[in-house]
């Protein structure tokens, strides 16, 4: 079985910490992920972070993210 590919762990990871602030080393660290992958990613999807200091970055939430209701309903 193909494990998921890091950016798809690091969505996962961050959807759960929407409006915390991390550095990218504790992201790697958690994932057994290379800090160079946690840039890239904040590099690629820069909607969904603030940088708050040198090497701290704040989570946005999604711009199209989707709440499903208790049935299953958006």
């Amino acid at each position: 079985m193909r494990t998921p590919s890091k950016s798809l762990l690091i969505d996962k990871y961050i959807d759960d910490r929407i409006g915390q602030q991390f550095k990218p080393m504790d992201i790697a660290n958690t994932l057994n992920c290379t800090v160079q992958t946690v840039y890239l990613y904040i590099r690629n999807n820069p909607s969904r972070f603030t940088s708050v200091s040198r090497g701290i970055f704040k989570i946005n939430a999604a711009e199209k993210q989707l709440f499903l209701n208790s049935d299953g309903t958006i």
